[in-house]
């Protein structure tokens, strides 16, 4: 075609069809005949034709973009999140423009403002920086899903696990395996709804109801060091690790190793989200499993729900699953069970 995009009467003309039936060929339109749909889609591959998404966008008042804004990539659990939702929405035949932001609302606040601009179909969250106000003004304007956050505004739908009931899972493991005294390895919240106070709380529960006094340690990756050495040196071993997520858990191995002590051997190590190097050999980490791929699939779905017309809000709330590793399989003495 000499470089020349080749138009919808060309390919009509090839196909044998009227520019109509191109026109709802390119649209997915049902009506069309399957042996109507073969020849115009043969005749689109033999002159190279393209649909121009960006009229067909314009006539259906879809773009089939979805914003996808994220803090905390350095977070193996978002990224294995990520894909799952990108894999999802290729099958729902929606594209996603995910956009890391940093955990600053002005810079979430910018990137959605963009989105906005870009006339997305929707947006997805992941453990968003806004307060209620704004998620609330965000959801008035376009179908929205926020992640992982436990409360949100009325016209946003919200899918997270129950973090209290996962935090009990693993406090109560230490707790069973003879561990003492418990710690709780806590990240402060951004926002009201976060997961952290949820987790926090599940552990207090457990220990208020066996007696024992709560200790939350708030601790950020890039000072964890010294939180651990004291710790150390306050108790020795023996002493159980209940972590605020997988990567907070696997960074304190670390720093406990730096202290010749071993997960499963000298002190209980639990952590958070079931990430795939939690299980990987030489780490083994017990940790909550907060059903990732579930998650990823209920998120998409509610979207297309929202697109589909539905205008009340939802709220998925996923069942946590204990997973049990030999990071919490010793005695705390330094032998083996």
């Amino acid at each position: 075609m000499n470089g020349r995009q080749p138009t919808q009467v060309e390919v009509a003309r090839m196909a044998g069809v009227s520019r109509q039936t191109v026109s709802l060929v390119s649209r997915n339109d049902p009506r069309v005949s399957p042996a109507s749909r073969a020849a115009v889609e043969a005749a689109m591959k033999t002159l190279g034709y393209r649909p121009n998404v960006a009229a067909r966008a314009l006539a259906a008042r879809r773009t089939g973009f979805i914003g996808i804004a994220i803090s905390g990539l350095v977070n193996p659990f978002n990224g294995e999140l990520l894909e799952m939702i990108r894999r999802h929405c290729e099958a729902e035949g929606l594209l996603p423009f995910i956009v890391p932001v940093d955990q600053d609302p002005a810079d979430e606040r910018l990137v959605i403002d963009r989105f906005l601009q870009m006339n997305v179909d929707a947006l997805i969250l992941v453990s968003p920086q806004l307060g209620g106000e704004e998620l609330e003004r965000v959801g008035r304007r376009v179908p929205t899903v926020v992640v992982t956050r436990n409360a949100g505004p009325g016209s946003v739908d919200l899918v997270h696990t129950d973090d209290a009931l996962g935090a009990r899972l693993v406090t109560e493991r230490l707790l069973e395996e003879g561990y003492r005294p418990l710690i709780c390895l806590g990240v402060e919240g951004p926002v009201s709804g976060d997961s952290a106070g949820d987790r926090v709380r599940g552990y207090r529960q457990v220990c208020e109801g066996a007696g024992i006094e709560p200790r939350v340690e708030m601790v950020r990756l890039d000072d964890l060091g010294p939180v651990i050495a004291r710790i150390v040196k306050q108790y020795g071993r023996g002493f159980g690790l209940c972590c605020h997520n997988d990567l907070i858990a696997l960074a304190a191995v670390g720093q406990l190793a730096a202290q010749h002590l071993r997960p499963g051997r000298d002190v209980g190590v639990t952590g958070f989200d079931n990430t795939v190097v939690s299980g990987l050999p030489g780490v083994s980490l017990t940790t909550v499993d907060p059903s990732t791929s579930t998650m990823a699939g209920r998120v998409v779905a509610l979207v297309v729900e929202r697109l589909a017309g539905r205008t009340d809000p939802v709220d998925v709330v996923l069942p946590p699953q204990l997973v049990v590793r030999t990071s919490t399989c010793g005695r705390g003495d330094g032998t083996n069970p």
